[in-house]
């Protein structure tokens, strides 16, 4: 996506053509845009004390805190994928480098170009050797800051005695979460996280304890009815594995027994608790467990509910483009957790694995909240402000010249946030992609 910066000059221009300079008003109004918007560079906050419109204010705080947001994303997955490369052997040949291209660019020279290629190859003669590779995530979600969003919309209503909907209302059913004191319904998510344990009767996005139903990556105690590859009891299996596993099979269990207790990343189904997301099966009605929110439906009301998407355009009657900019605004301040990662693996199958393994769990939980929920959402983000920009900036142009000033550096600050932030999230859905090629 690119997007290009809006100029402030014709405006100015069309300030003077108005009258002669001599005029005070007018020859404030083009002081005021000729020294520009300092405030914005200052952050969201300095530019809320503005005395400016209020259409022109949540356009350029919107902005302003989005390019905070997308500077910290590009910053961390370049360093993420810079520190992956040095532990797989590579010499450093970004980190004094200032521009997008040291993360990612047509020639597959960045640092993530490099990285998604080495973890591939590892991952392949691993592969060839005999090692299987299971990636268990727990955790890394986003949620959009109501309260922020409900106080710039206040601001932007006509009618000051309309109620606006609760986040319920306006919060996608799928995508709305929290503590469900009760059951989570079928088909929802328990969000589990590595320290705290969802319940699960269903599909386990992390590592599985309990029973397993389908193939396993990891360890089953109590016999293998399948095919087992890797360790039986502690002793490498043929490739292709064994059939006759009747003790603890490590490695990859096509099926285990009946009444096995597992512990790694189920294909199937998981009887347990789980490290991260647990998809409840469509007849579950499950609690999810202590400090593990219920993603998608719960039997009663939630305890403080949040969204992970952004929230439905308000009820109350205002400027469109105020409200536009306050949901971007919104997102720009959004909670996220970082995931966890674990990569279950045979790390004696190749010399390489162990680097992999460790480099992996400790820098790809930044790349992973880039390319799934943290990223994503700066991008829709910066999509709605470029929309709202055009009008933004020509209405400016009758407001004076403080709001020229920061509704064309608003705009232009976007569109390079815009273009830098796809940059960022392409490289990490390519880093997370090599990664989770070649596991379950």
């Amino acid at each position: 996506m690119h997007l290009r910066p809006f100029r402030v000059f014709p405006s100015i221009l069309l300030l003077a053509s108005a009258g002669a300079v001599t005029n005070c008003a007018l020859q404030q109004d083009l002081q005021e845009a000729a020294s520009g918007c300092d405030e914005f560079s200052a952050g969201g906050d300095a530019v809320a004390n503005l005395d400016l419109d209020i259409n022109v204010k949540a356009f350029a705080q919107a902005s302003s805190e989005l390019k905070v947001v997308t500077d910290g994303i590009r910053m961390d997955v370049k360093q993420a994928c810079v520190n992956i490369a040095k532990d797989l052997g590579e010499t450093d040949r970004w980190s004094d480098k200032d521009d997008d291209a040291s993360i990612s660019n047509s020639q597959k020279t960045g640092a993530c170009d490099v990285v998604a290629g080495r973890i591939d190859a590892i991952m392949t003669a691993g592969a060839a050797a005999g090692a299987n590779f299971a990636l268990a995530i727990s955790g890394g979600e986003c949620s959009v800051d109501v309260g922020v969003q409900a106080n710039c919309e206040a601001a932007c209503k006509t009618d000051l005695n309309c109620t606006e909907a609760t986040i319920e209302t306006r919060c996608a059913p799928a995508e709305l979460t929290g503590q469900c004191d009760v059951e989570c319904k079928g088909e929802a998510t328990c969000q589990g996280q590595v320290n705290a344990l969802a319940n699960c009767m269903g599909k386990c996005e992390s590592e599985c304890q309990g029973e397993c139903k389908g193939e396993l990556r990891g360890t089953v105690e109590g016999g293998c009815a399948g095919s087992c590859e890797g360790k039986c009891d502690g002793v490498a299996t043929p490739k292709g594995g064994i059939t006759t596993c009747t003790g603890t099979c490590e490695g990859k269990c096509t099926m285990p027994s009946p009444g096995a207790k597992c512990r790694g990343k189920c294909a199937s189904s998981c009887n347990g608790t789980c490290k991260g997301e647990c998809k409840l099966e469509a007849s579950a009605r499950v609690q999810c467990g202590a400090g593990v929110d219920c993603k998608g439906g719960c039997t009663a009301a939630y305890a403080a509910p949040k969204c992970e998407t952004e929230l439905t355009p308000p009820v109350c009657m205002g400027d469109t483009s105020c409200q536009t900019s306050c949901s971007a605004q919104a997102s720009a301040n959004a909670r996220c957790t970082e995931p966890s990662v674990t990569l279950i693996c045979d790390i004696d199958a190749t010399g390489d694995i162990a680097k992999l393994k460790a480099t992996l769990e400790a820098n790809l939980p930044k790349i992973l909240l880039a390319a799934k929920t943290k990223g994503q959402l700066a991008m829709r983000a910066l999509q709605k402000v470029s929309a709202t920009g055009q009008v933004v900036v020509q209405s400016a142009s009758s407001l004076g010249g403080k709001a020229i000033a920061c509704a064309g550096t608003a705009a232009s600050a976007s569109a390079k946030a815009a273009a830098s932030v796809n940059v960022s999230v392409n490289a990490s859905a390519s880093v997370s992609g090599s990664a989770s090629a070649h596991s379950s």
